[in-house]
């Protein structure tokens, strides 16, 4: 299957060449390296001939939990982590907009709790690192094109070591009509003709940069890459130590699935060569959905946070002329905010899928509390609930004096789906929810300080006008207003 991902016609196909030669003149007038013109060909091609890699239940097998170490197994490998630590490189991917909830700059500087944006605390994490192990810690962010502006002037004044680059900014693919399979165009805002290719451009967009090297020029050696919005995700000596002692080139982190990420990729392996591999639900074939949602059938979860051997990571890069990685392609409307706009196709690649790639791969099954990403309104109102805290280590995790951290939420999505519109709606922060199993709003609610959530509650509002919830109020059952 890997090796498809990245087969391309031969130049002789006129039909393809031209085609794709709009695609190939717009990328190289934004100065688009050419590994990554050819590699976006590959991609192309995959999709004129309706060539996008599937992997069928008949070419994988679901991983059982005795296959894979847990974390809480690995404590004998933390002096071998902490001699490592100051060979570790920390990466955060920081190229979302967070488009699903209406954003137009960085996800990461959306405020979570404490006043405080994912970046602030992402700096705190690692100042705290650094000064828990003595010892340097680059952070690296990959940003996007779309973020990063606006994530440098907000780090301004935070340094790495050895003039290591802050950041580096990711690749750009341009945006596909899918009526015809031309480039998009969208004169009154070009840069909506372009997407970001998804994290699994990160090995390409490091080695471009010139990054990859100059770390191993100064003596690093490992990496550990998590999403900026998933702040449970912080270096972990055992897991570095596991990746060390074991001679591992690639560690994923996994965690049981639930109802809540079953649409995400789920780890499986591979019956040609017994590899690890990591398929996401674009891959899976349309009649085999069902099985694909169940998480007892294929139990984990990639977190996306990966721990690297970087000379591995080269080493792979070579023998492949790039990444191997298998294509997600991703429909959307060309203005993200705008549901009337055209329909086209991201091209888009995952960074677990090169799990399959890498000789001496593996995963590790970590706790939940690694796992606490942000990507509806839903998830911002239980974080920024009682129901999770900032840690000693700034790091987000369950409330230890409560019982209940994982409520049912559902907002109503045309008044809360958009963060400017939650954040008109919720001015004093979030209702207190440990001690709900579900709250549900329907309709145009908007809330006061000290709100407290009890039990099953619904609210509904069927008026045309907004109702406000008063301060001090308990709510609990059903209330239609």
């Amino acid at each position: 299957m890997k090796n498809n991902s990245l087969s391309c016609v031969s130049t002789g196909d006129t039909h393809l060449f031209e085609m794709f030669r709009p695609f190939a003149l717009k990328m190289e007038e934004q100065s688009l390296p050419p590994i990554v013109i050819n590699l976006f060909k590959c991609y192309f091609t995959q999709l004129v001939y309706n060539n996008q890699a599937k992997l069928s239940k008949k070419e994988i097998l679901p991983v059982d939990q005795s296959e894979l170490r847990r974390l809480e197994e690995l404590n004998t490998y933390a002096a071998a982590g902490q001699k490592a630590i100051p060979k570790l490189v920390y990466f955060k991917l920081n190229g979302g907009l967070g488009t699903s909830m209406g954003l137009e700059k960085a996800k990461s500087l959306i405020k979570i709790k404490d006043n405080k944006t994912f970046l602030d605390l992402i700096l705190e994490q690692t100042t705290k690192l650094r000064q828990k192990y003595n010892c340097p810690l680059p952070l690296i962010l990959m940003n996007s094109f779309k973020t990063h502006a606006d994530t440098m002037l907000h780090i301004k004044g935070f340094e790495n070591p050895d003039q290591i680059p802050l950041s580096f900014v990711q690749h750009r693919f341009p945006k596909v009509m899918a009526n015809d399979l031309s480039p998009a165009r969208w004169p009154q805002n070009p840069e909506l003709e372009w997407n970001p290719p998804g994290h699994g451009d990160f090995y390409t967009a490091l080695i471009t940069s010139g990054i990859l090297k100059t770390l191993l020029d100064k003596g690093y050696k490992y990496a550990f890459i998590s999403n900026s919005d998933n702040l449970g995700a912080i270096i972990d000596e055992r897991i570095l130590g596991y990746l060390v002692q074991e001679n591992l080139t690639f560690l994923m982190e996994v965690t049981p699935r639930t109802r809540l990420d079953r649409k995400g990729g789920h780890l499986c392996r591979l019956l040609k060569n017994n590899r690890l591999a990591l398929r996401e639900i674009a891959q899976c074939p349309d009649n085999e959905l069902d099985e694909f949602l169940d998480c007892n059938k294929y139990n984990f979860f990639n977190t996306n946070s990966i721990w690297l051997n970087l000379e591995a990571l080269e080493k792979v890069f070579l023998r492949h002329r790039m990444m191997p990685l298998d294509l997600i392609i991703n429909p959307k409307h060309l203005d993200p905010r705008n549901p009337s706009s055209p329909k086209v196709y991201q091209m888009e690649t995952a960074m677990g899928s090169a799990i399959s790639a890498f000789d001496s791969a593996d995963a590790v099954i970590v706790p939940r509390k690694r796992f606490a990403p942000v990507k509806t309104t839903n998830d911002l109102l239980l974080i920024q609930s009682d129901c999770f805290i900032i840690s000693d280590q700034s790091t987000i995790i369950p409330n230890p004096e409560v019982q209940n951290h994982s409520p049912q939420i559902n907002l109503d999505e045309k008044f809360y789906k958009k963060i400017d519109e939650f954040e008109k709606r919720f001015p004093y922060g979030a209702p207190r929810l440990s001690g709900c199993r579900l709250f549900e709003v329907r309709g145009d609610i908007k809330f006061g300080a000290n709100i407290v959530v009890k039990g099953e509650t619904r609210l509904v509002n069927k008026n045309q006008e907004q109702v406000v919830v008063p301060d001090n109020t308990e709510l609990k059952g059903e209330i239609n207003f």
